[in-house]
């Protein structure tokens, strides 16, 4: 199949979408990218004859000339980049498929029944999306470039931990709040955690363990060249680009008990305990699956303890041939081709609604 003539439609920035977008471009050779504005971040320079800008305001029109001679678009999360996209495809004759993150994903919206196929990137999103009764829906691992991610391995007792934040936002989905805190309750003088965040945000008094890093690294690999473990206790995570891509490098990574980021990683001694309750996410009003599970602190430090008392390299190496299963390009682009085909063999009438 040609995907030359298809579109990704998300942001192209630095975010986990805008990563998401790019990995996916990588992987399928899609010719095109509807460029929607950046939210939280500066958008990367548009590359001509291959983006085009799509405004939430642009006219019909607009958006017609900038489907005009694709055959299909894989949006990314939300229906609502453009209010009319969906139809506009449908009515030009486009397959529209959608890659949905769990959280956000409000099946009961009427727009979702204009999309052809579901493109789940992990198995509790796939429960989700049936749940609302979205039977053309398949589960295909994310697309993660593992060439970007070079294979390091990690071997002894963990000195250095990394913790990489991105945006720390109101609700701290990442743990980065937390990493600092449970670090704090090991006492032991021979380790270090190295914070990475993107843009200054109030955190926790730190110790002279830990440091703190501001600002963007141009290769997302460099993220993952240094340390020995990473933490990432997510409360709640779509993709969870930032536990996917330590494992491909050869981290260890500790993150919480909680998919979609315990399908990934299934170490029992890097898996942190939740806490009893569950809190809500500021979406959560209107989408009732958005909320957040939060990690045990005490257990997340009695992990980090873990990992400094033991030898790495076995848990380095798991990761690396995890990730070389998961995310074979070869196997990826087949799982896309034979799901697209599949859906070509029937009508979207076919397939439930609601």
């Amino acid at each position: 199949m040609d995907f030359s003539k298809w579109a990704v439609v998300a942001h192209k920035d630095d975010t986990g979408l805008g990563r998401q977008a790019s990995y996916i471009t990588e992987l399928l050779q899609l010719g095109h990218h509807l460029v929607v504005p950046s939210e939280r971040l500066q958008d990367h320079p548009l590359l001509p004859g291959r983006d085009v800008f799509l405004s939430p305001e642009a006219s019909a029109e607009v958006v017609r000339a900038g489907l005009s001679g694709l055959e299909g678009i894989i949006v990314l999360e939300r229906h609502s980049w453009h209010a009319e996209l969906l139809q506009i495809a449908r009515d030009m004759g486009l397959r529209t498929v959608c890659v949905p993150n769990w959280e956000w994903f409000d099946g009961s919206n009427e727009r979702w029944g204009l999309c052809d196929l579901f493109v789940c990137p992990s198995r509790h999103t796939l429960s989700v999306v049936r749940g609302y009764g979205f039977e053309n829906s398949v589960y295909i691992p994310p697309a993660v470039n593992l060439c970007c991610l070079p294979f390091k391995l990690r071997s002894g007792k963990a000195r250095l931990f990394v913790h990489n934040a991105g945006l720390v936002d109101a609700d701290d989905r990442k743990g980065t709040r937390d990493t600092i805190q449970a670090f704090k309750m090991v006492k032991r003088q021979d380790i270090r955690l190295l914070v990475r965040i993107q843009k200054a945000v109030s955190l926790p008094e730190i110790d002279d363990r830990i440091e703190i890093e501001i600002g963007n690294l141009a290769d997302a690999g460099e993220l993952y060249s240094a340390g020995d473990v990473a933490i990432q206790p997510s409360k709640m995570e779509g993709v969870g680009f930032m536990v996917l891509e330590p494992l491909c490098s050869g981290l260890p990574v500790i993150t919480t008990d909680y998919p979609p980021m315990n399908e990934y990683i299934t170490t029992t001694e890097l898996l942190v305990r939740k806490r009893w309750f569950r809190r809500k996410s500021f979406a959560s009003q209107w989408i009732k699956q958005a909320h957040l599970r939060l990690p045990d602190l005490h257990d997340l430090a009695r992990k980090i303890e873990w990992c400094a008392d033991n030898d790495m390299a076995s848990i380095s190496q798991a990761n690396r041939k995890t990730a070389e299963s998961m995310f074979s390009p070869v196997a990826q682009q087949a799982q896309w081709i034979e799901a697209l085909q599949a859906f070509n063999r029937r009508t979207i009438d076919q397939f439930p609604r609601r």
